[in-house]
């Protein structure tokens, strides 16, 4: 299946766009929640006089009872992992659907990443990793994955985020950024999940949160509403009134908070980004965020 005008049109934009706007993920500018300064770290050497003493590594001082300060690479390369959740709840959008804003989101870090030569790769899930792609700088690439990743039809299957996380641990050798992009509607338990704490100890991971203004409210009405899950298939049947609109938007907020606080335990940073609101700005703010000063 091949990708819609109206898709290539955006991600075209995004292309551009990004390529002018989004250079916060540089290294040199971009601040890594690893290593304070960003992953620019060489190698250890003994301190010499005249050296700054703010690069001491203290925890290697210690250890071996003799300063060494740390040096570093300007030009080490920079990897970044982007894992997509695939399922068929990303289908769902009141104006355009939750994958779509997903391929947008996907765009953003990627023509942002090739646009200062860093090197992409790729994670497509439900509750299996489908696609892997391993990162590489190629703007061709980067275009045919986006198209692979809108071509790929997922078999039935529930959201489940840690197997991904699993296999980015097996897979993933050298420090590198890592985005999980999903609705995260999912049975996991995330806070205080060791698989997640583990990715988050090697890599630096961020959390995209996807969501639909309609997943927040019932509309309004005093009639009923029927619901089916677009990946059990299971339907149920919900009578619409003021108690159970509030009870629903409580619930959903409730949820929004608790996975918020499961990213702060990791802790890794996240976003949430809606598709009434568009993805590029509320990327934007989280690396200015994280911008050397």
């Amino acid at each position: 299946m091949m990708l819609p005008s109206h898709v290539v049109r955006e991600l075209r934009y995004i292309e551009l766009y990004t390529w002018k706007r989004m250079r916060n993920l540089r290294v040199g500018t971009y601040t890594s929640r690893l290593r304070g300064a960003g992953f620019d770290f060489d190698e250890h050497r003994l301190y010499r006089p005249g050296d700054d003493v703010r690069r001491i590594d203290w925890n290697v001082t210690a250890r071996l009872q003799v300063p060494f300060v740390r040096e570093t690479h300007a030009d080490r390369e920079l990897s970044v992992v982007i894992a997509l959740d695939v399922t068929r709840s990303m289908m769902f959008g009141t104006g355009q659907s939750k994958r779509e804003l997903m391929l947008f989101v996907a765009a953003c870090l990627v023509f942002s990443g090739l646009a200062d030569q860093i090197n992409i790769g790729f994670a497509a899930f439900t509750d299996r990793v489908l696609l892997y792609h391993a990162p590489r700088a190629s703007r061709a690439r980067a275009w045919s994955t986006l198209e692979d990743l809108w071509k790929l039809d997922p078999l039935p299957a529930r959201t489940a985020v840690l197997p991904a996380v699993r296999f980015l641990s097996g897979h993933l050798k050298k420090a590198s950024i890592v985005f999980l992009i999903s609705d995260f509607m999912n049975d996991e338990r995330l806070s205080g999940a060791n698989d997640l704490k583990a990715l988050a100890a090697v890599h630096d991971v961020i959390g995209v949160v996807v969501e639909d203004p309609a997943e927040s409210a019932l509309p309004p009405g005093r009639s009923a509403i029927r619901f089916r899950d677009l990946e059990s298939g299971a339907g149920v049947r919900i009578g619409l009134s003021p108690q159970v609109r509030r009870q629903y938007a409580e619930l959903m907020q409730r949820r929004r908070e608790e996975l918020a606080d499961a990213f702060y335990g990791v802790p890794m940073d996240h976003l949430f980004v809606r598709a009434d609101r568009g993805a590029i700005e509320p990327l934007m703010r989280l690396f200015a965020a994280r911008k050397r000063p």
